[in-house]
């Protein structure tokens, strides 16, 4: 029998698997004008959209993901284009950021809360934090049974506390393919 974790692990390979990398997250597009042009992280990278689109942007990228199969279709993407991204596979659970490493990282549609700490020590002095992820109100059209994935209202300025709040939102936000999501998004920077 599988563990809780193995079996997370297998939904994901399968979520990947054969997929491409679909469009940058919109939050992550209108803040690449305030990401410093060095190394970035993308933490939960998946198939790499948004670090292709950091890289694009001129950015040196670690894309870090535990699904095997999306870490490797991403290395294919980086090594066809050309792009500077090393892909890691990478269980966040026990994932070492060492301190001032970072001239931006980047969370998209990932919550670990006790990942925040980490982040702002590894982000260097004028470093930009970018996350993105879903409210609570987010439960009731998805039927999320576990609501440890989702931030509370005015959370994220919690996590992000010690930072410059540069951007900041939160509500109901649509997509470019008509439909629309509870979410909650910041735009920090390391003083």
């Amino acid at each position: 029998m599988a563990t809780m974790i193995e079996a997370e692990r297998i939904k994901w390979e399968q979520r990947h698997q054969g997929q491409p990398p679909g469009d940058p997250e919109a939050f992550l597009i209108e803040a690449l004008e305030l990401m410093p042009r060095g190394l970035a992280l993308d933490v939960a990278a998946g198939r790499g959209r948004n670090s292709i689109a950091m890289a694009r942007a001129g950015m040196r990228v670690v894309a870090a993901d535990f699904s095997s199969s999306a870490i490797t279709a991403l290395a294919e993407i980086a090594r066809v284009e050309h792009l500077p991204i090393w892909p890691v596979i990478a269980d966040f659970d026990n994932f070492a950021l060492r301190d001032s490493r970072f001239d931006a990282i980047v969370n998209i549609n990932f919550l670990d809360r006790a990942l925040f700490p980490h982040f702002k020590r590894a982000l260097r002095l004028g470093g930009i934090l970018v996350v993105e992820t879903f409210l609570v109100d987010q439960a009731s059209s998805w039927h999320i049974s576990n609501q440890r994935f989702l931030l509370d209202h005015y959370e994220l300025r919690e996590l992000v506390a010690g930072l410059e709040l540069i951007r900041y939102r939160e509500g109901l936000f649509p997509f470019l393919d008509g439909t629309s999501a509870w979410r909650a998004g910041a735009v920090a920077r390391k003083v």
